[in-house]
């Protein structure tokens, strides 16, 4: 593991930025990169665990538990770029760099730690928002003195992350920035009460007419059938975790090469972070049978006590015509609702069936900062004015035609 630490103070060769490095001086702002693998994660545990759980970044896919099975599973060395108040721990950005491609243009990126796999992506900090621009001008300051890297790149980020405050710091400098739209993910909003049984019983009757008329139609062609049930595991089971690969493995994302058995890393990280999640006690296991078979299932995940994750579902097709996982959501709701939960967050895509459910959606976007230079010039002009402007013909010619 190699450790490069900068304590932000006034020198020679700082002359333009004099009055923000002397403030942070003042304020005992540091900023530091580690380097190495699973070790820097480890070591950094605990502290990154507490700065979560202070609550503006209490999410699965923010924690050191995702990090752990991912980094375990996909890759060998990272950057863990570190701000400090005077020896406390404010902020974590987890960081990769390496080589790859800018539609079609070599490059090498520092970006985040993240594949399709990733559900979502930040900055993890601090909720002193007062602390926000010393943090951020420290992070800026340790992200520019890494060497070799031609864009940064954050990608699935909340488009109200801090990380777009940024970007305006970087352009202020003169760096190339820009912002990709990305998917959205719908949530769902749950009330609270006393009474549960009333609480969900409510809840559902407050729905459309038409969504009522659907939910209780599929469930009563399912009765018909035959005996239905909806069991919920609060913790890891091998069995059933090889049950849901199982049911993805005989759906549309196996034939679309996306199921979690594509890949043996895939299934691995699914394993390695539902066990994690289960150690904390966090992990729900939802499942739909009918006559004893396994026909939908639905995984949760609950860090925070008021907000529920939805992070992966899966069901037979062969009850397609039935909507088994319209029918299994209704009991996972039922069940956030039981357990005080007052959000269930859908994550992206936004599709049909989540949007039938949601409250409301919340956006994503990729952050990009392109180094100084005719390159990075280059290539921020070829994604930004090339790229989107093809891609937004594209989007009209199919609409004439359809």
């Amino acid at each position: 593991m190699t450790s490069n630490v900068i304590l932000l103070r006034k020198t020679n060769a700082d002359l333009l930025e004099t009055s923000k490095i002397s403030a942070l001086t003042e304020l005992n702002f540091t900023a530091e990169t580690l380097s190495g693998g699973l070790e820097i994660i480890e070591n950094l545990s605990a502290e990154w665990i507490g700065l979560c759980e202070e609550g503006a970044s209490n999410e699965p896919f923010f924690r050191p538990e995702w990090f752990l099975a991912f980094v375990k599973n996909f890759e060998k060395e990272i950057l863990l770029v570190t701000v400090r108040k005077n020896g406390k721990l404010k902020a974590v950005l987890p960081l990769v760099k390496k080589k790859d491609f800018l539609h079609g243009f070599p490059v090498t990126k520092l970006g985040s730690i993240f594949n399709l796999q990733s559900q979502r992506f930040d900055l993890i900090h601090t909720t002193e928002e007062s602390e926000k621009e010393e943090i951020l001008n420290a992070l800026w300051w340790e992200i520019k003195r890494q060497k070799g890297w031609n864009v940064f790149e954050t990608r699935l980020t909340y488009k109200t992350s801090w990380l777009a405050d940024l970007l305006k710091i970087a352009g202020r400098e003169n760096y190339k920035t820009g912002v990709w739209e990305m998917d959205d993910a719908p949530f769902v909003r749950l009330p609270e009460g006393e009474n549960k049984n009333e609480l969900v019983e409510n809840y559902f009757k407050n729905l459309s007419k038409n969504r009522r008329k659907l939910l209780s139609k599929n469930l009563r062609h399912l009765q018909e059938m035959g005996k239905v049930e909806f069991c919920m595991t609060r913790g890891f089971s091998r069995e059933l975790i090889e049950k849901y690969f199982a049911l993805e493995a005989q759906s549309w994302k196996a034939r679309a090469g996306t199921d979690v058995n594509s890949d043996e890393r895939i299934a691995k990280l699914h394993e390695d972070f539902a066990c994690e999640c289960a150690a904390k006690n966090v992990l729900f296991i939802h499942e739909l049978k009918l006559d004893g078979k396994t026909i939908a299932m639905y995984l949760s995940i609950g860090f925070d006590e008021r907000r529920t994750i939805g992070w992966k579902m899966s069901f037979d097709e062969n009850y397609a015509r039935f909507s088994p996982g319209n029918v299994l959501f209704r009991e996972v709701l039922s069940e956030c609702m039981r357990q005080n939960s007052t959000e269930l967050d859908m994550l992206s895509p936004s599709n049909y069936n989540k949007k039938l459910f949601a409250s409301g959606t919340r956006e994503h976007a990729a952050f990009y900062i392109f180094q100084k230079g005719i390159y990075g010039s280059s290539l921020n002009f070829w994604k930004f004015s090339a790229v989107s402007h093809l891609r937004k013909f594209k989007s009209k010619s199919l609409l004439k035609k359809n």
